[in-house]
C-alpha cells in the first residue's frame, strides 16, 4: 500500500519553510515575538533551542548567540548565513553544556508542540541548568484554547508537531521545572488566525 503524502514535509526545506513563514506572517511574529516578550539586551548570551535557519537574529541586537537544532539543512543554512554566531546540529539530549549556568535568556521559539511530555522536560531541564540564577527561559508556541477561531484550529490541528496543547498543559509542564512561569496568548502575530501560547519561565 502507497503511503499517503504529506504536503508539510515540503516545509523540511528552508526556503520553502521560508516562503511559507513569509505568506502568513511568520516573520512578523518572529519580530514581535523578540520585541514584545523577550526584550533582549545588547550583549546578553543568548541559546535558541530549535533554532531553525537562524532567522530570529534578524531581530536581536548584537548578542553572544548560539544555536541548537536537530536539522542538518536548516544548521547548514543558518551558518551560511550568519558567519558570527555558534550552531550546533544536535538533540536536545546531546547537546553537549559546555558552560551552565552562564546563559543570560534561553529561547524556544515554536519547539515545545513538537517535543512529547518527556522530550519537553528534557528541554525545560537543559534550560534550567544553562541560564544564570536570575535567567529566562521564553517559550513561543501554537496552542489550543475552549473557544478558538475555527481556522486557527484546524492549522493547529494539522500542524507539523504532534504535540499542540492547551495552555494549562503547557503551563503544567513549564511549572514541573521553574518556580516562577507566566504565560499569555497571543493571536494577532501572524498575518493569518493562529493561537500562540508565550511563557516566561525564571526560578
Amino acid at each position: 500500500m502507497a503511503k499517503k503524502f504529506d504536503p508539510r514535509t515540503f516545509l523540511e526545506k528552508s526556503i520553502i519553510y521560508n516562503t511559507y513563514q513569509y505568506i502568513v506572517g511568520g516573520v512578523r511574529a518572529r519580530r514581535l515575538f523578540i520585541e514584545n516578550d523577550v526584550s533582549v539586551k545588547a550583549n546578553q548570551k543568548i541559546l535558541d533551542i530549535g533554532c531553525g535557519p537562524g532567522y530570529l537574529i534578524d531581530f536581536l541586537p548584537e548578542v553572544d548567540y548560539t544555536g541548537i537544532d536537530i536539522d542538518s539543512n536548516y544548521i547548514k543554512t543558518a551558518k551560511e548565513r550568519y558567519k558570527d554566531k555558534t550552531f550546533y546540529c544536535t538533540s536536545i539530549e546531546k547537546f553537549n553544556l559546555e558552560a551552565p549556568h552562564t546563559f543570560d535568556i534561553v529561547i524556544t521559539a515554536g519547539v515545545i508542540h513538537h517535543l512529547d511530555d518527556v522530550q519537553a522536560s528534557t528541554l525545560f531541564e537543559l534550560a534550567k541548568k544553562a541560564l544564570k540564577p536570575n535567567g529566562r527561559l521564553v517559550t513561543l508556541d501554537g496552542c489550543f484554547l475552549d473557544k478558538q477561531n475555527l481556522i486557527s484550529k484546524t492549522l493547529l490541528k494539522y500542524d507539523r508537531g504532534k504535540f499542540v496543547r492547551h495552555e494549562d498543559e503547557y503551563f503544567y509542564l513549564a511549572s514541573k521545572h521553574f518556580n516562577n512561569v507566566s504565560a499569555k496568548i497571543e493571536d494577532k502575530y501572524f498575518h493569518i488566525p493562529y493561537s500562540l501560547i508565550i511563557m516566561n519561565c525564571k526560578n
